[in-house]
């Protein structure tokens, strides 16, 4: 139910329309007035009684609540997803016999700086795949396969020695779980109830498990026959890793009704949508502008085994800062998942 705050002056009209009744004669619209003063007085305290009702009414709703959203996440066990840091391997080369050990800082061309996470001895390959981690969690962490690294300590090291992101890039780097997201997490687990082991009971299960889980279905066509098949995504819209699979499925198992059926969890199948684009006006600045646009769009419309609809693109492109119009020639329709397991995700841009 709205709660709406009287426009400037309605409770001051009020007041006065009292007066003029209840003492005939009585001046209370005229400045320089005591009754004018009193009802001015009377709207400032109401309007800050109003305001105040309208906060506490707002937040009394888990869907409508701000300074309260931390408490429904606690009193319905949903707990905002933190961010997490960008993971992955470089490819060091360029030494003979050299050692690299664990801890030491390499830094990109963008800004974040990752760090080694086991020690590798470079052979007579002259090459070695090291594991390394952003040092700051994020979605800036995130590099594409082939970046180049600066090995900035110990200083050392820097002899002779290049270092490029592998082909697999670093990825997994999620920014804090925004509020609206977050919310609708809440909303989504009070208007579910429980039911003894049907599939919405999978997918609560399996984001319960990790908490940078951030989707998860159980495919109805999938499922079935003493079979259940549960896919999951990770924070950032990044597939799963074995051992991230493997900690899910065990959690399901603690939790599925006795006697349920043969589960397996999945890691969802990624499938890249490129887009193409005609800007009006096109400049660095608007370009970047429509890309951001673009992967907002695709992470709030994310859903596995689910649709990618080319009106939601235009209208967040639409949008966007800056552009007067603008054209997409791809894709020309809508795009389903080709699989109940795929998950469509913003591939290239490119603009024409």
């Amino acid at each position: 139910m709205p709660m709406p705050v009287p426009a400037p002056g309605v409770i001051a009209g009020r007041a006065a329309s009292i007066y003029e009744e209840l003492l005939p004669g009585i001046d209370a619209r005229s400045q320089n007035t005591v009754a004018t003063a009193n009802t001015r007085i009377t709207e400032m305290a109401m309007q800050d009684l109003y305001v105040r009702v309208q906060y506490l009414a707002q937040e009394m709703f888990p869907d409508t609540a701000q300074d309260n959203l931390p408490r429904f996440g606690v009193m319905w066990g949903v707990p905002q997803v933190q961010p997490s840091a960008a993971t992955g391997n470089a490819v060091i080369s360029g030494g003979n016999t050299v050692v690299i050990p664990a801890g030491v800082q390499l830094a990109s061309n963008a800004g974040p700086i990752y760090t080694t996470q086991a020690a590798v001895a470079i052979g007579t390959s002259l090459s070695a795949s090291v594991p390394v981690e952003a040092n700051v969690p994020g979605a800036a962490g995130n590099l594409v396969a082939g970046a180049p690294l600066t090995i900035t300590s110990p200083t050392g090291l820097n002899i002779n020695l290049n270092a490029v992101v592998d082909s697999a890039g670093l990825s997994g780097g999620a920014d804090i779980e925004t509020d609206a997201a977050w919310q609708s997490a809440i909303v989504q687990e009070i208007q579910t109830e429980p039911a003894a082991g049907d599939a919405a009971d999978y997918v609560k299960w399996a984001k319960e498990a990790l908490p940078n889980v951030q989707l998860a279905a159980c495919p109805p066509g999938a499922c079935g026959g003493g079979v259940v098949s549960v896919v999951i995504a990770m924070t950032g819209l990044v597939a799963p890793t074995a051992q991230q699979i493997a900690t899910v499925l065990a959690y399901i198992q603690g939790k599925r009704p006795v006697g349920a059926a043969n589960i397996t969890v999945y890691a969802c199948v990624l499938n890249p949508v490129n887009v193409t684009l005609h800007l009006n006006p096109d400049t660095v600045e608007i370009r970047a502008a429509a890309e951001a646009a673009l992967a907002l769009s695709f992470a709030q419309d994310a859903a596995i085994g689910g649709t990618t609809y080319k009106s939601r693109l235009e209208t967040a492109i639409g949008s966007s800062d800056g552009e007067d119009s603008d054209e997409m020639s791809v894709p020309a329709a809508d795009v389903p998942a080709p699989t109940l397991f795929s998950l469509n995700v913003l591939g290239t841009v490119n603009f024409v």
